[in-house]
């Protein structure tokens, strides 16, 4: 079928969607459950809609990270695909897959696969998912609009791709995995970055600043250095142990400072520790004068944003700042689609006429414009 032809390209990440063990009574652990009938919605809403060529997920579609630490790890995206529950939110993606253009960036709760098989999420989604487009690079890029899951900038979160190969799993994972088995024990849902927030900002200042917080988390799930992490199946891992998992990530702040030139360690905190992305999109991307990109999109904080660089690249220094004007440039975050987060998405438009290209923030169902703005194409 032809590919319906339009103007909007609508980007959204972290749905979090989990097998059925995720959401079954009576301590559903998952992150995604109340919201799968909205998400339907809106899918089918894109696919209806001709002013949308394209829909771009940016990672985390997929969750193998929120498992209790005492059940089997998910290493393969086949039983959250047959989860009968997300079936309402599979059909539409596979239509916009076939009538549309689907995008996919992968993010970081989809990572588990990628360490068994290095391309095992792309072969699951081009089979699952005919027609759509697979950045296994991790980077979207359109014109000068580039969008990616957000991760890679993430102290706790990012690929550890120095120390623990060939497992690639960073510290996120399992501390992720402690808070849902406290969430399944106790039945009272928890937000597992405000729970990292506060721990964060409670040893900041500590000499040990990781093994704290990897510490405290144990503590407030209620285990123990000897407890197992079950991680059958996956390499590095048999038989881990609490206090074994921990003592790998000791130097995580040492490692990064060596393996990751790119940014600083403490601007990669700033991802974890407030949910703002837009300095390490400032770093990475708009850093310098004249930089290619001037518009970044990312997802993984689970917060919306938008945040325009004001400025023209060549304005003068008295010029007067009207918001009908295009921006230097402009940082946008999709937000989330998990229960505990307000539904939001970002639309960018093309107008080659105006010589502009919009970018929107809005929630959903309301459709509301949370912020918006435009940068010259």
């Amino acid at each position: 079928m032809m590919k319906k032809a339009g103007t909007k390209r609508i980007f959204i990440s972290d749905i979090h969607m989990g097998d059925e063990r995720s959401q079954a009574e009576p301590n559903p652990y998952g992150w995604f459950r109340c919201n799968i009938p909205k998400l339907a919605n809106f899918l089918i809403e894109q696919l209806n809609a001709p002013e949308v060529a394209e829909v771009v997920i940016l990672g985390d579609l997929f969750d193998e990270w929120v498992i209790p630490t005492n059940q089997n790890p998910l290493t393969s995206f086949q039983d959250i695909y047959h989860n009968p529950n997300n079936r309402p939110v599979i059909e539409p993606l596979k239509e916009l897959a076939k009538q549309k253009i689907l995008s996919y960036v992968p993010g970081n709760h989809d990572m588990v696969l990628s360490t068994t098989d290095p391309v095992g999420n792309q072969k699951f989604m081009k089979q699952n998912f005919p027609g759509i487009r697979y950045h296994a690079d991790g980077v979207y890029r359109r014109g000068r609009l580039v969008a990616e899951h957000g991760h890679r900038y993430c102290l706790f979160n990012a690929s550890d791709s120095w120390d623990n190969l060939p497992s690639l799993l960073p510290l996120g994972y399992f501390l992720s995995r402690m808070v849902a088995y406290k969430v399944s024990q106790t039945g009272i849902p928890e937000d597992y970055y405000d729970i990292l927030i506060n721990f964060i900002w409670k040893y900041i200042k500590s000499q040990n600043f990781v093994k704290d917080i990897y510490t405290a988390v144990v503590l407030d799930a209620r285990l123990d250095d000897s407890d197992p992490i079950d991680m059958l199946g996956i390499p590095r891992f048999p038989g881990a142990t609490v206090g074994e998992i921990g003592s790998l990530y000791e130097q995580l702040i040492p490692y990064w400072k060596q393996n990751r030139p790119d940014i600083y360690w403490e601007l990669a905190l700033s991802g974890d520790g407030i949910r703002n992305l837009s300095m390490a999109a400032d770093y990475i991307y708009f850093s310098f004068f004249g930089a290619s990109q001037n518009i970044v999109i990312f997802g993984h904080t689970h917060e919306w944003d938008l945040i325009p660089h004001l400025f023209l690249a060549a304005a003068p220094k008295k010029q007067v700042i009207r918001f009908n004007l295009p921006c230097r440039a402009i940082y946008a975050n999709c937000g989330a689609w998990v229960d505990t987060a307000p539904c939001t998405y970002v639309e960018t438009r093309e107008d080659a006429a105006a010589g502009r290209h919009y970018v929107r923030v809005l929630d959903y169902p309301d459709k509301r414009v949370l912020r918006h703005g435009s940068v010259n194409l």
